[in-house]
């Protein structure tokens, strides 16, 4: 079984980052499986026309296995069997502090150097081979930092999972419950400059600067008004910028924008009020749900759920910093350099629109600039067509048989269960929650995963260009999100997707912001228009609109 991928990509992929997702993903997925001793491998990743499918692989399992149940002596293998038990003692001695300390010390500050270093290149004073080694130096940046991000996947998720599948089946609380227990533990999930956000937004307010001085202007001079202003006005909003502005606003691929692409969503942030700590807020209402669900849990296990809980919270934040560190920044730097590229095809007649070129892979792109004709501007426009028009709801969500259920945990070796557990129920909720009910077309309905009601404008986010139409206080009605939407979710009333489980990206944001949402609508995009009043209840997990 090959499953579409409809939780991190509503839309075909490039050429340029279909080349570089796959491997990227297995060699970074498969560190972390080893190192944690799980059953499965790696996910064997494959795009066809763009869109990402995918087939769990299960250790020391030959490439040409028939499809099916393990050979006959599969768990009797004694490299498997230590693999089991290295697992089992990972999970044991909490390995993934390991791993949370390596990020803080090593990964996550020479990502950032890296990424820094890319971004003072200014592509426009480079010559054609200058920017064509550029170029070169930013695709590699991008595979690496997909690689960095997948090392840290299973890390970042075991403890979740563990404390998810546990709690669960000792309280019979539903995994937005025993979730809603992690808010204010990711704080890059409430946007990658939230601490920057707030500094700017004192300094406005005592220097008397209002929005309202703003509202006429165009976005663009907006913004260069409220980067001309000197002292420490300036240098903050500077130093802002600087952090977000070459992070992709949506999305993992080159054809996204890049927050400095959009000053309207800049101007927004910068101008929305940020001076609410939510995170202090919600420090009392956790604190009392955290004693409700305890007592929901025998006697005998409540000491085990206060350990879980507080290793859950404490590797939360990885989740998002992955993303927000790594390779969102990178896109944004490939893609700055390749808008230069197709600005000088466009120049010499090769291209149409500089934009084309984004449809090209990294070697026709340079094979284009040596003067080559590796790709013509019809092929690349045929493959923007392609992007602009087709989803995943036009492709088969899977390729041979539907997935069938996994087994009992009794089924397995003791020494696998419990990767297995923290593996199925942290994956399990990250995706679609399964369901019976049928989406209907009257009603909007999806998995509460942020409590409240919201009354607000319904803003229908379908490709990049459609986030200029956001203002702030909206609805973001989407497919799914991707840590890049943190540069966005500051300016946000609510959020609702098509797609994503209680640890998708969407929910975790939510419940940092402590903003209603809900997720797996399967039909919000189509049914809810764009512009139309909405109520947006978090709890029961509908949407009503209103006009």
């Amino acid at each position: 079984t090959w499953e579409l991928d409809t939780t991190h990509f509503s839309k075909p992929l490039s050429a340029y980052t279909s080349s570089i997702m796959g491997d990227s993903l297995i060699r970074g997925f498969k560190e972390g499986t080893e190192r944690f001793g799980l059953l499965m491998s790696h996910l064997k990743s494959v795009h066809i026309h763009g869109f990402s499918y995918s087939q769990p692989i299960l250790a020391f399992t030959p490439e040409d296995a028939p499809p099916g149940p393990p050979p006959e002596g599969y768990f009797e293998q004694p490299e498997l069997q230590d693999r089991l038990r290295r697992g089992k003692k990972a999970i044991e001695n909490k390995l993934w502090r390991e791993d949370l300390k390596r990020w803080d010390d090593e990964v996550k500050p020479d990502s950032i150097r890296r990424n820094l270093e890319l971004q003072a290149i200014n592509p426009q004073s480079l010559d054609t081979e200058g920017l064509i080694r550029h170029m070169t130096d930013c695709y590699q940046n991008v595979a690496e930092m997909l690689y960095r991000h997948h090392i840290f996947t299973i890390p970042s998720v075991i403890p979740v999972g563990l404390y998810v599948g546990h709690v669960c089946q000792w309280s019979g609380a539903s995994p937005g419950e025993v979730l809603n227990l992690l808010k204010g533990s990711s704080p890059v999930s409430r946007g990658l400059a939230a601490a920057e956000l707030e500094e700017i937004t004192e300094l406005l307010q005592q220097a008397g600067i209002e929005a309202e001085q703003f509202r006429s202007m165009p976005p663009a001079e907006a913004l260069d008004a409220l980067r001309s202003r000197g002292g420490r006005i300036g240098e903050a909003i500077e130093n802002y910028l600087n952090i977000v502005g070459m992070q992709l606003t949506s999305g993992y691929d080159i054809t996204e924008r890049y927050a400095l692409e959009m000053p309207e969503i800049l101007v927004a942030n910068i101008l929305s009020p940020q001076s609410r700590n939510l995170v202090d807020e919600n420090q009392t209402s956790i604190a009392d749900a955290r004693q409700a669900l305890r007592l929901k849990i025998p006697p005998e296990h409540r000491d085990e759920f206060d350990a879980l809980l507080d290793e859950a919270r404490l590797i939360n934040r990885l989740r998002d910093e992955r993303g927000a560190y790594n390779e969102a920044r990178a896109f944004g730097l490939s893609r700055r350099a390749v808008l230069e590229a197709g600005k000088r095809l466009q120049s010499e007649g090769r291209l149409p629109q500089a934009a084309l070129l984004l449809h090209a892979s990294h070697e026709e792109m340079i094979a284009m600039l040596h003067g080559e004709n590796a790709v013509t501007a019809a092929q690349l426009q045929q493959r923007e067509h392609w992007y602009n028009n087709t989803t995943t709801d036009d492709v088969p969500p899977y390729l041979g048989p539907p997935p069938e259920p996994p087994p009992p945990l009794e089924a397995l070796p003791e020494d696998a269960r419990p990767g297995t557990l923290a593996i199925g129920a942290a994956f399990g909720n990250l995706v679609d929650p399964p369901t019976t009910e049928a989406p209907s077309d009257q009603v909007v309905k999806g998995f509460a995963v942020s409590a409240g009601i919201y009354e607000g404008t319904a803003r229908l986010i379908q490709s990049p260009a459609d986030f200029q139409r956001l203002q702030a206080g909206d609805v973001l009605i989407t497919k799914n999100t991707s840590a890049a939407f943190n540069v966005v979710m500051p300016m946000l009333g609510a959020i609702v997707t098509d797609r994503g489980g209680q640890l998708s990206h969407a929910a975790i944001v939510a419940r940092e912001y402590g903003i209603p949402a809900l997720v797996g609508t399967r039909n919000a995009t189509r049914l809810i228009p764009d512009g139309a009043r909405v109520r947006v209840d978090g709890s029961s997990g509908t949407v009503e609109v209103l006009s």
